[in-house]
């Protein structure tokens, strides 16, 4: 069994959930945490959502999930694939951890557009292929010793959900985004990430 400290612990992306939190808007009455996987993020955002949800499409992650939130009387643990999924509402944040190289990429991001209430907030930490063998290693000229000493200072945790290697390099994911979500921010990121945050007009 997995406890629930060490599944909140500190990996690539726990990293950064301080960051996206900041983008929770001030009244958030429901939140979306799609590719949920332990529910990590889904119980940070317990703290400022009235309602949360966490969908995921791995039937043992869910479980696990659910497992450890059982303190946890906000948040909604959901088995399904986000894009045939039918919420029941729209959400004033939605966030994508890691998951969006798992889905078709137009496709997600539209759906998870018209998901959002005016005003609304998306937030993607997601994962890029480097463009050759050069940019691959001077990203992980820096991002190595950095995770390096992250791992001996924190408690880690594993992401506990299936891995999968991205296929778009961040310009095409700043072209497509752009395209689909005007005025979406996207920013490369030290530990193999990047963020892309957007509000609904």
């Amino acid at each position: 069994m997995l406890p629930a400290l060490i599944a909140d612990g500190w990996n690539h992306n726990t990293h950064y959930q301080e960051r996206l939190l900041r983008s929770v808007p001030r009244t958030c009455r429901r939140a979306l945490d799609v590719g949920c996987g332990l529910g990590a993020f889904a119980r940070r955002l317990s703290t400022l959502s009235d309602q949360v949800d966490g969908v995921d499409g791995d039937p043992g992650v869910i479980r696990r999930a659910r497992e450890l939130s059982v303190h946890v009387r906000n948040v909604r643990f959901i088995e399904a694939d986000f894009m045939s999924w039918t919420a029941d509402g729209p959400y004033d944040f939605i966030s994508m951890i890691a998951a969006l190289h798992h889905l078709p990429f137009g496709d997600a991001l539209t759906k998870a557009a018209e998901l959002l209430a005016p005003a609304g907030v998306l937030v993607v930490l997601g994962l890029d292929r480097a463009p050759s063998l050069f940019h691959a290693g001077a990203r992980s000229l820096i991002a190595y010793p950095l995770s390096g000493c992250y791992r001996m200072v924190r408690r880690t945790s594993p992401v506990g959900a299936r891995t999968l290697e991205p296929t778009m390099t961040l310009s095409e994911i700043r072209r497509s985004a752009g395209a689909l979500l005007p005025g979406a921010v996207v920013r490369r990121h030290l530990l193999w990430r990047y963020s892309l945050v957007w509000t609904k007009p």
